[in-house]
């Protein structure tokens, strides 16, 4: 057999790959030793991305991983003397290109699976096995002994494709010999670095020093705990089970679509398991950033292992994934979505975990992770508070990260708390109900599903002594906003529970009286589902400022500006109803004013403050309601003009105006503003307060510099 030096090897595999080659250069390659080989190849490999990008430059759209393939179907035709044969070697060379192919694509579950049916038809067609064994093996030195002893033990011929991560391949395979006097054989997971990423330094070194950082000695039982490893692989005990990305993948697929009830139970059972698993990693204190083994720093699905009978969670993979930093720079692909900015910025943080913690969360109620660094409108629109906390926790600077927990070290028990109580509110809404007639009733319905959700929610918060979401407060209002819209229905009723006994209709109000009392019922109605739709959830008594007072005063009125508006005509004067309406308006233009303008100024502070999770100006967006106040205001003159010309005797068409009116009232207002719309604002207005209420939390502390706050009307 003979020895062909690495730089020639090399060349020879590049004759052949670029297409049909002389039979001078098959046999050469055919009747190379087996230590050529394996130099041969891991010098190919080293230089990998060169071959790919010359391959694209002067085969145009040719794919490099094609030309491979097609090299190594050839070479498998021929026959080879050597046991491992040189296919073996050019099947490594095809699995590592299509690997790194794949980090520069964009995600495709097919793509995955064609790709991952590729490489165990490798497994199954080569001798790849005894490849991977040769190029990955420590090799000689002292320094190298122990690495070199344990990867002795390794049966090749046992190994088997598993799956890809993003830096590696991960191979399933057993010991040589069996691990005690059962027989029964130790299974083994084997995580080999892709090349080139194993010839940076950081990524080498991180990968030799992986058993020692975080083995046993360093890290708890939660953790799968390396047996050792070199600058090129990790030997793990193979952990039965599923990733967490299986698991929300199988989620996404299920037949009939996954509910939001279930979203919100997967999502807190989630949380809660995550943040026990933090926890314990922690040493279940709070995180130290000094202490590298405390954090995982690459918290993504991929790396969350679920145990196949226990469900537990397993940890692999800890540490900071270099290819997502700086330093090689594809940062916004695949599983760095997960990653804490800092940890991209090769730092950390004590928050880092929270920050990955939260994109997974939002991925299990959302079905995607947010790629623009927020909260999606969705969940936002399912549940304020639950909005909230996870933008809370996925803020690009870690000094302004966990602000709600009012405490800048927190320990992940306590995160896990605050998100089971955040969580269990979120359960409540009535979108979360999975019975069809009660969210449908809730977008139908003026206000009593509201009360009933808020009461829920104040009864959990009143039973949690550390976390007080829900209060009082904002119950009370809500109260008072339904019992003034039942008192409004019960004066302005056609017809009582007597007359449907009898069956005859006693006392029917007539002319300008039945006017009143359907234009009353009408501004009662929407004066209620305004109230409850948008403003429930609102309050500005976190916001310092005259602005944020007067705008809360005017939120607070509106739970009886229905009442206030029809009591006169109502109760007093019938023919001031068409007044009745305009003043009615004319106070929600007031409120919807300051609302906009108050929503406007913490959006901009928020901008200043460098909060990430503002949304930029022009992705600012409440479905309208900046035009709210301006429409509602040309809405209240214009029933004052009716309002003065009935009065005065220049109009007389009362029951044309009254139409005009109710239609307005209930298609635009009702229907389409508050029914179809109404989440959507309530949402942007949320966040924006949610905004609003950070700013204070840091100007408070004094985190800020000199920005433009509280508040103010210009």
């Amino acid at each position: 057999m003979a020895r062909i030096p690495a730089r020639e090897f090399e060349q020879l595999l590049l004759t052949v790959i670029r297409g049909p080659s002389a039979a001078d250069t098959v046999d050469q390659l055919l009747n190379s030793d087996e230590g050529s080989r394996t130099r041969g190849t891991i010098y190919f490999l080293r230089n990998i991305l060169e071959h790919i990008s010359d391959h694209e430059l002067h085969q145009g759209h040719s794919s490099f991983a094609d030309a491979c393939d097609r090299a190594m179907r050839d070479l498998h035709a021929s026959p080879d003397p050597r046991g491992s044969g040189i296919a073996g070697f050019l099947a490594l060379i095809c699995m590592n290109v299509k690997l790194l192919e794949r980090r520069f694509e964009s995600p495709d579950r097919t793509q995955q699976a064609q790709a991952d049916a590729y490489f165990r038809e490798l497994f199954r067609l080569t001798s790849i096995r005894s490849a991977i064994y040769a190029v990955y093996h420590p090799g000689a030195g002292v320094e190298r002994a122990f690495e070199r002893s344990v990867w002795n033990e390794i049966d090749p011929a046992s190994l088997e494709y598993h799956k890809a991560g993003t830096t590696s391949f991960i191979l399933a395979g057993v010991n040589r010999r069996p691990a005690d006097e059962s027989g029964a054989y130790r299974k083994l997971a084997v995580k080999c670095v892709l090349f080139p990423w194993n010839k940076l330094t950081a990524i080498a070194q991180a990968t030799d020093d992986y058993a020692v950082d975080y083995g046993a000695a360093n890290t708890p039982p939660v953790v799968v705990h390396p047996i050792a490893s070199s600058d090129r692989w990790v030997l793990m005990p193979f952990q039965e089970g599923r990733t967490l990305t299986e698991y929300l993948e199988e989620l996404e697929t299920r037949t009939p679509p996954v509910s939001m009830t279930d979203r919100l139970t997967t999502c807190r059972d989630l949380a809660a398991r995550l943040t026990q698993a933090l926890h314990q990693l922690a040493d279940r204190d709070f995180v130290d950033p000094a202490r590298a083994a405390t954090q995982h720093l690459d918290l993504a699905p991929s790396n969350i292992l679920l145990a196949a009978h226990s469900g537990d969670i397993k940890l692999i993979d800890l540490g900071p994934n270099h290819l997502y930093s700086r330093q090689i720079g594809i940062a916004e692909h695949d599983d760095s979505v997960y990653v804490a900015p800092e940890v991209k910025n090769r730092g950390s943080s004590a928050s880092s975990d929270a920050y990955s913690l939260g994109i997974i969360l939002i991925q299990v109620m959302c079905g995607y992770a947010p790629r623009d660094g927020r909260a999606p409108d969705t969940l936002w629109q399912l549940s304020p508070d639950l909005g909230r906390a996870l933008e809370d926790l996925i803020e690009e600077d870690p000094h302004k990260r966990l602000l709600l927990l009012q405490d800048p070290a927190v320990t992940f028990q306590t995160l896990g708390k605050f998100l089971d109580h955040v969580i269990e509110l979120a359960q409540q809404e009535p979108d979360a109900s999975g019975s069809e007639t009660k969210r449908l009733l809730s977008r139908l319905l003026p206000s009593s599903i509201e009360v009933w959700t808020q009461f829920q929610q104040w009864q959990l918060s009143r039973h949690s002594k550390q976390f007080r979401t829900a209060d009082r407060y904002l119950l009370f209002f809500s109260f008072l906003a339904t019992a003034c819209w039942w008192l409004i229905l019960a004066k302005t009723a056609l017809f009582e529970v007597d007359d449907l006994v009898t069956g005859q209709l006693q006392d029917l109000p007539e002319g300008i009286n039945l006017v009143a009392q359907i234009a009353a019922l009408v501004q009662g109605l929407i004066g209620a589902k305004f109230y409850q739709t948008i403003i429930a959830r609102l309050t500005a008594r976190n916001i310092p400022g005259p602005l944020a007072r007067l705008t809360e005063i005017s939120l607070r009125l509106m739970s009886c500006v229905a009442l206030l508006s029809v009591f006169i005509p109502m109760f007093w004067l019938h023919e001031l109803w068409a007044w009745g309406g305009a003043a009615g308006a004319f106070l929600v233009s007031i409120c919807n004013g300051l609302t906009s303008l108050l929503t406007t100024r913490m959006y901009q502070a928020g901008a200043d403050a460098n909060l990430s999770t503002v949304p930029p100006p022009g992705k600012v967006r409440a479905r309208g309601y900046e035009q709210w106040w301006w429409t509602m205001l040309c809405y209240a003159i214009a029933i004052a003009g009716v309002a003065l010309g009935l009065q005065t005797g220049m109009l007389h068409d009362t029951w044309v105006y009254l139409t005009g009116f109710v239609g307005i009232s209930i298609g635009v207002h009702y229907i389409s503003k508050f029914v179809v719309a109404g989440y959507g604002v309530r949402a942007e207005l949320a966040r924006a307060f949610s905004a609003g209420e950070r700013v204070a939390i840091l100007t408070t502390r004094g985190d800020l510099g000199d920005i433009r706050w509280p508040p103010r009307f210009k």
